[in-house]
């Protein structure tokens, strides 16, 4: 599928984002764990979340989707898995959470994906299971884990960490996690520290050592999803470039997660941010460019990447290395995209510097990559074109934000959707 996205034809808009995915998550995976029934509140159902749903069913989690209110009834026992392969879709968060709940099973497991998930980096299991092998695209794992004493490098993904954090409370013994410095998108780590605590789990963290007590059981949940500050960031962009108001409500302002970091940084290029009850009012103004470390922040990239093209001078993006091993490759795809419109990106390992503009070329056609945050980003910097832009592969905003472009609709950006 493919949009056609013109200008943005009102000064004044509002938004309510989706559910933290993140959060989602973490909550459905507690859930699951518990003994008895929980109820999650305000969680959006997309291709990711729905992955996590399904592979907890397998594993025998009774789950109840009504609307944005989910009833879940805790597994049981890890007997219920019966080998067969586990579709993850495109998540890595459901991939790296699944594979140490799955062996707790102690059978081999097996777990399949689609796009790039198969290939992004596991090097962390791999270390820990000992059986653990890649073969004709399904990755089979064997091997239960113990508790204990890990190190655990943190600049791989946190993703790895908080598989572990699941699973090390139920085990015998107590468990300490040693986090190898650079400890990067350490807010997703707290992030799942909150919830395991409200699942009554007892952790402790100071700094990079993590301390969990075995022989511990989950509580049931009754919990409120907060919204996703990294779909935020894609409104106080479009606030931003287009010189506008936009209202976004469902933002946390205590917001545990990495991303909330959007509101100091649109504030820092100058424009106007003001909280409301329920989220932050964002002004566009004049732009200044930014210099931003990504290193807690990642999911960021791509929105962050489309606001310094709008920007009249350069802009600087360190650490942001785990970019190329996302859903596409988020610096060579933004790179590419960028450039079509007028853009000058340079780019290493680990640093990207934008040359923006106040003007963008339009009349030109983008790829999404199949990557959900670069069309969301592309989409939003299509609207402060001096001609409309076609932006190819733009059902990829399925996996996590499936009403995207109405919502775009809605705040009256002119968008066309063929098939």
């Amino acid at each position: 599928m493919k949009a056609v996205i013109g200008k943005l034809l009102s000064d004044k808009s509002e938004v309510r984002i989706p559910a933290s995915k993140s959060i989602s998550h973490r909550a459905l995976i507690a859930a699951s764990l518990a003994d008895g029934k929980s109820i999650i509140h305000d969680l959006d159902i997309n291709k990711d979340t729905e992955a996590t749903i399904n592979c907890l069913r397998i594993l025998g989690a009774e789950i109840e989707v009504n609307g944005n209110e989910v009833t879940v009834q805790g597994i049981k026992d890890f007997d219920h898995y019966d080998s067969s392969i586990i579709n993850c879709n495109e998540s890595g968060s459901t991939l790296r959470f699944m594979i140490p709940l799955f062996t707790m099973s102690d059978k081999l497991c097996q777990f399949s994906g689609k796009g790039k998930l198969m290939q992004r980096p596991q090097t962390v299991y791999e270390q820990l299971f000992p059986e653990f092998k890649l073969e004709d695209d399904v990755l089979k794992v064997k091997g239960k884990l113990n508790g204990g004493n890990y190190e655990i490098r943190g600049d791989i993904s946190s993703q790895f960490i908080t598989g572990l954090l699941f699973v090390l409370p139920l085990m015998n013994e107590d468990s300490t996690i040693k986090v190898l410095e650079p400890f990067e998108s350490e807010s997703y780590v707290d992030m799942t520290v909150s919830v395991l605590r409200n699942a009554g789990i007892e952790i402790e963290k100071n700094g990079c050592d993590i301390s969990v007590r075995g022989n511990q059981k989950y509580r049931p949940l009754d919990m409120t999803v907060n919204g996703d500050d990294s779909q935020a960031a894609f409104f106080a962009l479009l606030a931003a470039i287009n010189n506008s108001e936009v209202m976004v409500h469902g933002m946390d302002h205590d917001s545990l997660q990495g991303d909330h970091a959007i509101v100091d940084i649109i504030r820092s290029c100058g424009c106007e941010v003001s909280e409301i009850s329920d989220g932050y009012l964002f002004k566009g103004n004049s732009l200044r460019p930014l210099e931003v470390s990504l290193k807690n922040c990642p999911d960021l990239g791509p929105a962050l990447f489309a606001l310094a093209s709008k920007i009249e001078g350069e802009s600087h993006f360190t650490d942001v290395r785990r970019l190329r091993i996302k859903e596409s490759d988020r610096i060579e795809a933004m790179k590419s995209e960028l450039e079509k419109l007028g853009c000058k990106v340079t780019c290493t390992e680990n640093d990207v510097w934008i040359t923006g503009s106040d003007i963008l070329k339009g009349n030109v056609t983008l790829e999404g990559h199949n990557d959900h945050r670069i069309v969301m980003a592309l989409s939003v910097l299509a609207s402060a074109c001096n001609d409309r832009v076609t932006i190819n592969g733009i059902e990829a905003v399925e996996k996590s934000f499936p009403e995207f472009f109405e919502v775009l609709k809605n705040m009256r950006v002119e968008v066309d959707i063929y098939d």
